[in-house]
């Protein structure tokens, strides 16, 4: 019956949180009543996500709100107690059962399990994974942290806690995750589940993945080519090539020899880079440029069978090895960078393939 179902309001403020928040809703709308709010956004007008969730015809989510994290300084204070109050009106008008977020660090869902403790103390957090600190671990800064917290409970209330790390407060219960036999031991000691990979490439799912591509001006022609390119090259930040010596030459060379054997290549640059194409990627290898602005998460339901995923650092990587195990995934991490050196060890943990130069990948014919 209707009303013996779980109320579950999800909290995510990430591309990846809104894709788990998506498909646990869906895996499991037969047993909840679902409601998402996109927290801490930048933008109200052409605000991707929530502009696909209301374009989503399958959505799981009976209402779709959103809350704005645009002000700095002082002003943020008062932009957050504005966002109290839309959030005790939701609250209020759902009475969710569960609170499902990508980082109890949030302000937003800990004023929320906040309003719990005096109307209904039995309503659960719950953790839904943002990749790489569930793993790796927020590093702990004992005095910043010590005066964060000062300050959050100063200006929000005393009820702020400081978690050690991402999913470690007292107001999560339980935790879901992608790897949970690899994760930090303080989230282990919670109540564990798995997210599993099947759910991510569900009918429903690819849907939602097609209505954000195409928010993102990416249409069906180009998600069938997807479906045919044999290797999918990650950029870094421009920042970060800046400090790779001889990144350029490195790639230029890997995709000759990919050229020659005729595999296909597709590329996606970082959000932050400005220009189109830089490294003139269309232009010297006919590559399928992808915008720089759709998160890489949303591409992965489209890839052929034994496709090869190359990039470096971020959870983009790990987000690749977790829904599509199918995949070939690897990092390319230079020896004497120690800035990309510090990723090697928890990427070794999570049984992603390290490489120390792109000629190292030996990419079959087969890829083609």
């Amino acid at each position: 019956m209707a009303h013996c179902k779980k109320k579950v309001l999800y909290l995510p403020s990430t591309p990846l949180n809104v894709l788990v928040s998506v498909a646990h809703a869906s895996v499991f709308s037969e047993q909840q009543t679902s409601e998402i709010v996109l927290i801490d956004q930048k933008r109200l007008k052409n605000n991707l996500y929530y502009d696909a969730l209301n374009a989503w015809k399958d959505t799981p989510f009976e209402k779709v709100s959103l809350t704005l994290g645009q002000a700095k300084g002082w002003r943020k204070i008062v932009e957050r107690k504005r966002n109290f109050r839309e959030l005790k009106c939701l609250f209020e008008g759902f009475q969710p059962d569960v609170i499902a977020v990508g980082s109890d660090r949030r302000v937003e869902f800990q004023y929320l399990m906040h309003l719990c403790q005096h109307t209904n103390p039995a309503v659960e957090g719950w953790y839904l994974d943002d990749g790489l600190y569930s793993y790796s671990g927020r590093p702990y800064k004992s005095i910043k942290d010590g005066v964060n917290s000062l300050l959050k409970k100063i200006s929000y209330g005393f009820w702020w806690q400081e978690p050690k790390t991402v999913g470690a407060s007292d107001w999560i219960k339980r935790v879901w995750l992608f790897q949970p036999k690899y994760a930090m031991t303080i989230l282990q000691a919670k109540n564990c589940e798995t997210l599993e990979p099947k759910w991510f490439t569900s009918a429903q799912i690819k849907n939602f993945s097609k209505v954000v591509a195409s928010t993102c001006q990416m249409h069906a022609l180009e998600l069938q080519m997807l479906g045919t390119v044999g290797v999918f090259l990650l950029i870094p930040h421009p920042n970060n090539i800046k400090k790779m010596s001889g990144y350029e030459g490195r790639i230029f060379k890997f995709l000759d020899s990919l050229k020659q054997k005729g595999i296909s290549v597709a590329v996606k640059y970082h959000p932050r880079t400005v220009q189109e194409d830089p490294l003139g990627f269309i232009e010297k290898y006919g590559a399928l440029l992808l915008p720089s602005s759709l998160a890489f998460e949303y591409v992965l339901p489209f890839l052929k069978q034994g496709a090869y995923i190359i990039g470096d650092v971020g959870t983009a990587l790990l987000t690749a090895q977790w829904l599509r195990p199918d995949l070939n995934v690897f990092a390319v991490l230079a020896e004497n960078d120690a800035f990309q050196a510090s990723f090697k060890n928890i990427y070794a943990q999570l049984d992603l393939r390290v490489v120390a130069e792109f000629k190292d990948i030996h990419v079959s014919r087969t890829a083609s």
